[in-house]
């Protein structure tokens, strides 16, 4: 477009052409899905009572080296530091997907010298304040900047359900070294007690008060008690090296952890109603991967039909560098531009399907999930 004034004509015309493609425009229902319904029973009972569930599990453990070892793992493990990479990867796309409801402005500066090669070369300068701005006329940028908006919330979740994961799984890796040592402990007691067994019976053998049967079978004994030695020392090393994995650690089997169990909290209540479910944040994450393919789904079926743009500009534009900042070489300018994809191989409609054929999944995934946590 020329620099100049857009003159009323042109406007008309641009309106005109817009309303003729609008009339043959229509919007695409969204197909019938089955929605979720996760109602609970109208009627909980259960034989061994009800309570309520407190938050701070790892408390109740009361013991130091557990919460010294969750705190490190928060802070060390690699996946939890993936979740949180891609918390800050949809947090940002959201941002991402909002700006675009702002107008742009940029500024166009540029310089050029032209000519032939039996005249003087010409320069010409110019710089200018450009802007533009979509209409979202069919909710196609509200959509994706909703749909960013619902993936940044089930990335949060999924980050809040990786702590929790890991913390329960650090716990439960610390217990299984303590029992992995208390297991080799008992492995090395039953050895050294068949090693006196063993030192009675060749006594007794040179007293003439055991047979050779007797020393055979109490050789048998040891034998598998060592081989019980040596599976359980085995065991108790592999526990390590999984407590120092999750811990971010090399796993060398280096970790020193007690061999006391700690005091066991009381039990998790039974006869808990079901929307507690409603409170576990991978349940939330899944829903809002619902609502995100929703709204995809939404503005890929917006992306097939006109989208209307407003473009401005005002600047200064002069064969002399000197003069840009002269009112006389200042110049202005509007525009309404319209577009309407024709033939495009089939991308855009492609790009429908394929928001469909993830809105189901997500829907799938999502009734999967309250189904299997709801008979957990």
């Amino acid at each position: 477009m020329m620099p100049g004034v857009v003159m009323p004509i042109t406007v008309r015309a641009l309106l005109g052409a817009g309303l003729l493609l609008l009339a043959g425009c229509a919007t695409t229902p969204a197909p019938d899905l089955a929605t979720v319904t996760t109602e609970p029973p109208a009627h909980w009972s259960s034989s061994a009572g009800s309570g309520q569930v407190q938050g701070g599990w790892l408390a109740e453990f009361d013991d130091a080296e557990l919460l010294r070892l969750v705190d490190e793992a928060v802070a060390q493990n690699h996946d939890l530091r993936i979740a949180a990479a891609r918390l800050d990867e949809a947090q940002t796309a959201a941002r991402k997907s909002a700006a675009a409801k702002v107008p742009m402005v940029g500024v166009d500066a540029g310089a050029q010298r032209a000519g032939d090669f039996e005249s003087t070369a010409q320069s010409d300068a110019g710089v200018s304040l450009a802007i533009a701005w979509e209409l979202d006329v069919w909710g196609r940028i509200r959509a994706g900047a909703e749909a960013g908006t619902a993936r940044a919330t089930a990335a949060a979740g999924d980050y809040v359900w990786a702590r929790l994961s890991l913390a329960a799984q650090t716990a439960r890796a610390w217990l299984q070294v303590i029992e992995a040592q208390r297991q080799q402990a008992l492995a090395q007691t039953s050895l050294d007690n068949l090693a006196e067994m063993q030192r009675i019976v060749r006594v007794r053998q040179r007293e003439g008060l055991a047979s050779g049967l007797d020393t055979h079978l109490i050789q048998t004994d040891l034998g598998v008690a060592g081989s019980r030695l040596q599976e359980t020392a085995s065991a108790r090393l592999d526990a390590v090296r999984s407590l120092e994995l999750l811990l971010g650690r090399y796993p060398a089997a280096e970790l020193a952890v007690r061999d006391t169990l700690p005091v066991l909290p009381a039990a998790a209540p039974a006869g808990l109603p079901a929307e507690l479910l409603e409170r576990r944040p991978d349940l939330r994450a899944a829903e809002a991967q619902v609502a995100a393919a929703f709204s995809t789904s939404q503005e890929a079926r917006a992306a097939r039909l006109p989208r209307i743009s407003l473009t401005g500009a005002a600047g200064s534009a002069s064969s002399a560098l000197q003069a840009l900042l002269l009112p006389l070489d200042s110049f202005w300018y509007i525009g309404l531009n319209l577009f309407q994809p024709l033939i495009d191989g089939g991308r855009l409609k492609a790009d429908v399907e394929i928001a469909d054929a993830r809105q189901r999944v997500a829907l799938e995934q999502y009734a999967g999930n309250v189904l299997r946590l709801s008979t957990a």
